[in-house]
Order: structure tokens, then C-alpha cells, then sequence
């Protein structure tokens, strides 16, 4: 199956195309990869390991995590952190629970703490030199016709916040990684489902009710449910993961892009 590259404005004539009469319509978007280039919980990861940010009350969990996996741990709780994490990158550790880590490791933190050090990860890394601005147009058009937008992303919250409010979006029409918290401070738990994969669908339709879900934006593997969920699925800047499995999304539009902003 052929997969067909359109431009933002073709793309936005092919939505407006199927937009609906009896009900609001709803474009859902992956954070990383998709709306900007590069990932926002790995620079909130790195930015807090190499400042030495993670606190005492995610060492409990931590240690757990490497024991049981058989990794070394350290004094650091920042370093075990770290040690995790290229544990990951070297494919010794999962990705799901990689994300997970990411999202609890901030133990300790009250959530205006953790704005806060979002807010410097962000400025550190340039976030808006990062925005795909080939999805500028389509957001224009999504929100003059009044079509709901969401961020559905495996990021922790505090920081895909952020970053989608370059982008417009309130925290209200977010759904990501999100740690439990308790007493107004962090836990090093999950408060729910991680978004990540089919549980994109579930945490989508929790923010889009009965709205039709007319398109979903995606750039790796991991968004595959998400945009078979939509009638009709976007490939943004796609990884090379994702590049070979766009023929198993009937009807899938890969989105072209001028270079404008970096490649992931």
C-alpha cells in the first residue's frame, strides 16, 4: 500500500473534507517527535540528573528498579538515576518503564516545583526553535473551525505542558505520564496508565468524550493504535521505525515539511 505525502494545505482540505455535521470533530497529537523535534522528558531527565535535582524520596524506588534488574547503584541518587537511563539507551532496560521512571523519579518535588524545573529544562533546550512549524497551519484551521485539539503523550505531565502551551494548547487538553501525588508532593508511583502505545486510545477518548475523532498525528511506532483510532492518520517527520509499518494504517497521509525547524 502506497503512502501518500500530502502538504499542510492539502492536508487541511482533506480534513475539512470530513469534517462532521452531527458532532464536534478532534485532532489528536504525539508531543515528541511529532509537535516538536527531540524528547521533552529526556531533557527534564538529563537537566535534573546533571544539576543533581532528584531528591531522597525517589532513592527507595530507584534502588528497587536497579537491584532487581541487576544493575550497580550509587550514594548519588541522581547517579543511579543516570546509570538507568544509559541502561536504556543501551536496550538493557524497556522503554515503557523507562517513561515511567522519568515520571515518579521526581519523588519529593510539590508540582510548582516541578513547573518550575520544566521551565528551565524547556529554556536550556530551545524549545521553540524546535516547533515542527509545518503543523502551524493545521492548528489555525483546526482552531478557526472550532476542532478540539489534545497532546497525548508518555512524557511526564509537568513538562508536556509546557511545551504544548508553545503550541497553544492548555493543560486541560493534555493527557501524559503523570506521577500520584500525595499531601501536594510527589510520590515515586504512577497516578494511572502510563499514554503510551494502545493506552494512547484510552487516554485520548478520556479528554475527547463523544467528539469524532477525525485525525490522529503521530511520528514513531508507539502512535500506530493512536492513529488507526482516527479516520485518518498522520505521519509527522516519521522515525525510521515507524517509515516500514505506514502501510498497516489504511489511508495514512505522511506530511511534508520545507526543513524549517530540526529534524528529530
Amino acid at each position: 500500500m502506497s503512502v501518500r505525502a500530502v502538504t499542510p494545505q492539502q492536508l487541511i482540505a482533506e480534513l475539512e473534507r470530513r469534517l462532521r455535521v452531527d458532532r464536534p470533530s478532534a485532532l489528536a497529537f504525539d508531543g515528541d517527535g511529532t509537535l516538536w523535534s527531540g524528547d521533552v522528558g529526556e531533557d527534564l531527565f538529563r537537566f535534573a540528573v546533571r544539576h543533581g535535582r532528584l531528591r531522597e524520596a525517589a532513592r527507595a524506588q530507584l534502588e528497587l528498579e536497579a537491584t532487581t534488574r541487576g544493575f550497580d547503584t550509587f550514594a548519588d541518587v541522581n547517579a543511579t538515576a543516570e546509570h538507568l537511563f544509559e541502561a536504556y539507551l543501551a536496550h538493557r532496560y524497556p522503554e515503557r518503564e523507562m517513561c515511567e521512571l522519568m515520571t515518579w523519579c521526581f519523588a519529593g518535588h510539590t508540582p510548582s516545583e516541578m513547573a518550575a524545573l520544566a521551565a528551565e529544562a524547556l529554556l536550556e533546550a530551545s524549545h521553540p526553535q524546535r516547533l515542527h512549524q509545518e503543523l502551524a497551519p493545521v492548528l489555525a484551521f483546526a482552531r478557526e473551525r472550532g476542532v478540539r485539539t489534545i497532546v497525548v503523550s508518555a512524557s511526564p505531565r509537568a513538562i508536556v505542558e509546557l511545551a504544548a502551551g508553545a503550541w497553544g494548547f492548555a493543560a486541560t487538553d493534555v493527557a501524559a505520564s503523570t506521577p500520584l501525588v500525595m499531601a501536594g508532593v510527589i510520590a515515586p508511583v504512577m497516578a494511572g496508565p502510563l499514554p503510551y502505545a494502545a493506552a494512547k486510545c484510552i487516554a485520548g477518548r478520556a479528554l475527547l468524550g463523544p467528539c469524532h475523532w477525525l485525525a490522529s498525528f503521530g511520528d514513531n511506532v508507539f502512535d500506530i493504535e493512536m492513529m488507526l483510532e482516527a479516520e485518518v492518520g498522520v505521519a509527522v517527520r516519521p522515525k525510521p521505525a515507524l517509515r516500514p509499518r505506514l502501510s498497516e494504517i489504511p489511508g495514512v497521509l505522511l506530511l511534508m515539511n520545507d526543513a524549517a525547524s530540526p529534524a528529530p
